[in-house]
């Protein structure tokens, strides 16, 4: 019995701890993924992993005619397009999105 009632408490202890933790799942840039967009942005996610769209990061550093110079416009790519994700109304511009901001917010690709 005292092992069941110690069970119920520490399951209710823990459950603050999965509401808070559902809360956070979806983060980029620091911010929280607004809740009417979280489709949205698995979608677009799922597509740029299926190859369906291309990232605008490995866009960037495809033109380039050396590996040094593929990585440098690829990590330029990532800071400018994470600098210039969320729009003012604290929107993202799912464009703006790459494989990495993906994986960032927990995005992984979904069991359609």
């Amino acid at each position: 019995m005292k092992t069941a009632s110690a069970l119920g408490a520490a399951a209710l202890l823990l459950l603050p701890v999965g509401t808070w933790a559902q809360e956070q799942e979806h983060r980029i840039g620091g911010k929280a993924v607004p809740e009417e967009q979280v489709a949205e942005v698995q979608e677009h996610c799922d597509s740029l992993r299926q190859g369906e769209k291309a990232s605008p990061v490995a866009e960037a550093a495809y033109d380039e005619e050396t590996d040094a110079a593929a990585a440098e416009a690829a990590e330029q790519t990532a800071v400018d397009l994470s600098a210039d994700l969320w729009n003012e109304d604290e929107t993202i511009d799912v464009n703006k999105l790459s494989l990495e901001l993906c994986d960032e917010g927990n995005f992984a690709l979904s069991d359609q």
